[in-house]
Parts: structure tokens; sequence; C-alpha cells
């Protein structure tokens, strides 16, 4: 589990809930009618906009926000450069016994490695996995897109939910004493929405477009291992290409 989205989201909310409580009267900032405008509203609209598959999806990829964890790079490139150095010593068709190996630790360079052994050509390998990643990356996308539409749409509906209190408590001006109440009950959707959106549904849609950045690239250095393999690049220079790729310095080999 990576803690950042657990320790900055909780720690926003945690702020936000200390300055209440100091301020005194941490009742008056609980509205139900409220929640339901920015909560409820802010959802129903959103689903609005993609279809309810993907709409779905994209807000169960919350818990990604919060269990996902970043792949080793270093390993990775070491990884890559064992495969590269077995296909040099034992030819290409020695990776076969070890092929669910490469499926366990991604499908599609499981896949790859498959067409490899097959004896596939480069060029068919290439467009198998390019259309593979731009999937993945479309898929993921949908999910950050979702929270970035959230984002959008808590603040608005609690513009909205403030406008319906307003209105409310402008048919309240015979009595005087009711204003300030009900000033207070309007406000507090605006505060909904500010908080959702910048406490919540940002932290979450940047942390699933950095997911998603990062399993394209990774998906991509397994392409570039691949391409490198079958074109018999030396090992050691494949190594240094994909950990330039992904920015780590690795120890350079007798």
């Amino acid at each position: 589990m990576d803690p950042g989205a657990l320790i900055g989201i909780g720690g926003a909310f945690l702020m936000i809930i200390i300055a209440i409580v100091v301020g005194g009267s941490p009742a008056a900032f609980i509205n139900i009618p409220s929640l339901f405008i920015v909560v409820g509203g802010g959802m129903a609209a959103a689903l609005g906009g993609f279809p309810l598959k993907d709409f779905i999806r994209g807000v169960s990829s919350i818990k990604d926000a919060f269990l996902w964890k970043p792949p080793d790079a270093l390993e990775t490139v070491e990884f890559l450069s064992e495969i590269a150095t077995k296909v040099r010593r034992e030819g290409i068709l020695a990776l076969e016994s070890e092929i669910e190996l490469y499926y366990e630790r991604d499908p599609l360079l499981g896949d790859m490695i498959r067409m490899l052994v097959d004896g596939l050509e480069l060029e068919e390998i290439k467009i198998s996995a390019e259309g593979a990643i731009a999937q993945v990356d479309d898929k993921l996308g949908t999910n950050v897109a979702v929270w970035e539409k959230l984002a959008d749409l808590f603040p608005a509906f609690g513009m909205i939910g403030t406008l319906v209190g307003l209105i409310q408590m402008l048919k309240n001006l015979n009595d005087p004493s009711a204003l300030g109440p009900g000033m207070a009950v309007a406000l507090i959707t605006t505060l909904y929405g500010a908080i959702l959106a910048n406490a919540f549904a940002i932290p979450i849609s940047n942390k699933l477009k950095k997911i998603k950045d990062t399993e394209v690239l990774f998906k991509n250095i397994y392409l570039m291992a691949i391409e490198g393999i079958q074109k018999g690049v030396n090992p050691n220079i494949l190594r240094q290409e994909l950990s330039i790729m992904l920015g780590v310095e690795v120890a350079e080999e007798a």
C-alpha cells in the first residue's frame, strides 16, 4: 500500500475538523439536505456524462488511489535484462518454460513473449502490444475523467445548494431572527462542495492520473525490452537504455 493518498487526504480532513471543533459549534456544520444536494447531485450529474459501466468502474477505482503500489523500476530493469541475457545464451525458445511467470508479472508481457516464442514478426508484436497499451490508457484515463468531473461538479452543486437555501431564507424576511441561521445553512453546501472537491476528488484524480501514466510507461518499457531482445541488442546496452527510460541508476556489469 502507498500511504501517500491516505496521509494526504486524511490529513486535509483532519485539519478541517480540528478548525471546526476549535471554533466551537461543530453541530452547526452538519446539514443532511446539503449533503444530498452536493454528493447526490454531483454523483448523478457525473453519471450523466459516462456510460454506467465506466462510471461505476471509475468510482470504484478510488481503492487504487489508496492501495496501488508503484512498480520497482530498478527491479524491472534487472528482470528484463535477465530475460535478454537468457535469450542471448540459450535462445528465444528458452523463455517458453517460464511463460507463466511472465504472465503473472504482467499479461501484456506474457502475451509479447508468447508471440516472440511463436516466431511472430516484430511488427506484428508491436501492433498487438500498442493496441493493448492504448486500451489500458483509455480505461485508466476514463477513471481519471470520472474523478475530474466530480471535482468540477461538487463545487457547482454546492453553489446550487446555497442558492436553494438563500431562496428559502428570503421567504422568511419577515422574521429577522431567522436570517442569520438561515444564511449559515445556505453557505454550508458551498463549504461541502469546496471540501469534497479540493480535499477529496482532486487528490484522487491526481493519484489516478499518476497510476495511469506509470502503468502505461511500464508497459511501453516491456515493449521496448521485447523489441531489443528480438533485434538481438546486447543485454548490457538494453539494460542501460531501460534504466534511462525509467530514470534509475544501475551498476555497470563487467
